[in-house]
């Protein structure tokens, strides 16, 4: 076949000529395949995978995907609307919209189940299944991964045979900066004309939802050079920190001024625009403003339009006297990520996802148990933030009546109630406008006050009880529960749509026990009760001791057990038995009394001669190493004080 041939045939017949070439290990003559195609071909073909063996669909286990899923939230929910909307145009055409991860795991699956014969086609929608090229071969999503463009992948194109019913057209989705976060998808056994130009669409328009929520205290400037495109896909969006840097542009912004992610940390507000920054800030900090036109610096002139921001600088002195009251509240030491995480990298991943969550106002649930940090990391989430400067409420929804924690959230005025305080008084939501409120152990919030919070952050706007006056407020939302809402959920305690409003991001902090860095926590918690002037250090007894502590009470008891300990050891460096309370050593004794319980035959095998000897020995060490303290003695073997007074009297008379 000549090359007017090639170009000449349909697209079939040029793929099985392309496939007969390059599985006969002859040049694909051009024109045949995209290149992108042909160079996916040679990695699967290198990667050893066999094209005419079919191969499974790799599914993440349950646990695994979860994880996935949690890493990926963010992207997940600012896509999700776009997908309904892209599937509702394509509903009727039996197609699977999909959006993978940046590893090609399928995240969402948008379609209605295919019939018996196409059960091929189901399982492409299946969440959890991995497309990377090299398990699956050439398909849109994992090549689209590899080639960081959009690359529609049709029949015989797939590297697999077992693919070559399908047509897939997949498009990339880059957050602000430029790096890939995930694809969208579109496969079918049809051919639909426009799907790619569709899925192109879809996917920008995900990146510029990404935009809005990567940004929320910056100057997000909107402009084209018809106002009438201004909200829609075709607008270039910049974003530009509150002094004039610039920060991000989108895709349209970037082919408007010719520039390239790399270049956009060297440019400000006047490289782009022959305009002044803080004219343009102010008039866009009314909402409801009208299209601004401005001149670039290229010369073309574009209508601009940008969301209302605060001006206010912290430092300059502008708060409000609330503000500067919670600043004076909140005085001491700032929490510190690291000084959460201590080196634990599973840790550190949760807050980093936490903190990121945060930043872009996505309501935080912080699930775990009593004492397991709940609240301290709310604090740090609030002090590392843009809101730091504002007041940061924590409400406990457990220690208050439930007759009382309407009035505490909401307010009053005079007169509301019987017992109101005279002059009303300001409920915590409106304490917290422009901060955080933490409302710990939300699962015991009751289920009326329930409907009322879900208005609140709907609206974003409360009414205090016994007023009519509606009053807006801007708050970021953190919970915590030490139960599990979704439970709740289930068995009716907790309302459904409050739960998914706050769980924009669930995270779930590990018990005391289960932390792998147990020595790097007792070091920090002495280190931040002693100073940096003194080193103290526990004894591998004390460590065995709280390694095996089941710690109901996690790090807030820890904190406790050790502050005692200090307290008893005076001068000393080195904290053994002897310092630790009598409440712990006793826990200790039962739990060691217990185990040794299921020992006990095989000691009593000894020769009573032999074990009375050894008893006494083991007494008088123990003794000798802990100063005479009946207790930390008895601790260290295994049995209570009692017994040890009893055979201390037998061995030593």
């Amino acid at each position: 076949m000549d090359k007017r041939d090639v170009l000449t045939a349909d697209a079939g017949t040029r793929v099985a000529l392309a496939r007969s070439h390059f599985f006969n290990d002859d040049p694909v003559p051009k024109g045949l395949v995209d290149e992108a195609i042909e160079k996916s071909w040679r990695r699967c073909a290198s990667q050893g995978l066999n094209a005419f063996k079919r191969a499974p669909i790799s599914v993440y286990s349950q646990q695994e995907f979860q994880q996935i899923k949690e890493r990926n939230r963010l992207l997940a929910q600012v896509a999700l609307p776009e997908l309904e909307n892209l599937y509702q145009q394509i509903a009727n055409t039996r197609s699977v919209v999909l959006l993978a991860d940046t590893d090609a795991t399928i995240l969402s699956s948008l379609g209605s189940p295919l019939s018996v014969e196409d059960s091929s086609i189901r399982k492409v929608g299946n969440l959890g299944a991995c497309w990377s090229e090299e398990q699956m071969g050439t398909n849109a999503i994992g090549t689209t991964i590899i080639e960081q463009r959009a690359v529609p992948i049709f029949g015989g194109e797939h590297y697999l045979e077992q693919h070559g019913a399908f047509s897939c057209w997949a498009s990339p989705i880059f957050d602000p900066y430029g790096k890939l976060v995930g694809v969208l998808d579109v496969s079918s056994r049809k051919h639909l004309r426009q799907m790619e130009m569709l899925v192109n669409m879809s996917a920008q328009l995900i990146e510029n939802r990404l935009f809005h929520a990567h940004f929320k205290k910056q100057l997000i400037v909107r402009f084209h050079n018809r106002p009438e495109f201004l909200g829609t896909l075709w607008e270039a969006i910049a974003v530009f920190s509150l002094d004039g840097s610039l920060l991000a542009l989108n895709r349209a912004a970037l082919l408007l001024l010719n520039m390239s992610h790399d270049l956009v940390t060297n440019d400000d507000f006047s490289s782009i625009f022959d305009y002044n920054f803080e004219h343009l800030s102010d008039y866009f900090s009314v909402s409801g403003r009208s299209p601004l036109l401005v001149y670039m610096r290229n010369g073309v002139r574009v209508y601009t339009s940008a969301h209302p921001v605060s001006t206010m600088h912290p430092e300059a002195g502008g708060a409000s006297a609330a503000a500067k009251s919670s600043i004076g509240n909140q005085t001491g030491i700032k929490p510190e990520f690291s000084d959460i995480a201590l080196g634990e990298k599973s840790m550190a991943a949760l807050i980093e996802k936490a903190q990121c969550a945060f930043t872009a106002d996505i309501p935080i649930l912080l699930e775990g148990e009593t004492g397991c940090g709940k609240e301290v990391l709310a604090r740090a989430l609030h002090q590392h933030s843009s809101r730091a400067a504002r007041q940061f409420i924590a409400i406990n929804c457990a220690s208050i009546p439930e007759t009382l924690i309407e009035a505490e959230l909401f307010g009053y005025r005079e007169g509301a109630f019987t017992g109101a305080k005279r002059g009303g008084a300001i409920g915590k939501l409106q304490l917290a406008d422009k901060g955080t409120l933490f409302l710990d152990e939300i699962g015991d919030m009751p289920h009326g006050l329930q409907a009322r919070l879900l208005r609140v952050l709907q609206e974003r706007e409360i009414t205090p009880l016994g007023s009519d006056k509606v009053i807006p407020i801007d708050i970021a939302i953190i919970c915590a529960s030490h139960m599990n809402l979704k439970e709740r959920v289930t068995k009716g305690l907790f309302r459904e749509d409050l739960y998914y409003r706050l769980n924009g991001l669930r995270v779930p902090l590990p018990p005391l026990r289960e932390r792998k860095n147990l020595r790097e926590i007792i070091a920090h918690l002495i280190q931040r009760k002693v100073g940096s002037a003194r080193q103290v250090v526990v004894s591998e007894e004390v460590f065995d001791a709280f390694r095996t502590h089941p710690w109901p009470g996690n790090i807030r008891q820890l904190s406790s057990v050790l502050a005692t300990a200090l307290a008893f050891l005076g001068e000393k460096d080195c904290i053994e038995l002897q310092h630790l309370t009598d409440d712990f050593l006793n826990e200790l004794i039962e739990r060691r009394n217990h185990q040794a319980a299921a020992e006990s035959d095989q000691v009593h095998a000894h020769g009573t001669g032999t074990l009375a000897s050894m008893e006494a020995q083991a007494i008088r060490t123990a003794l000798e190493r802990h100063g005479g303290n009946i207790s930390a003695s008895a601790a260290a073997l295994n049995i209570s004080r009692a017994t040890l007074y009893r055979k201390i009297k037998q061995f030593m008379n």
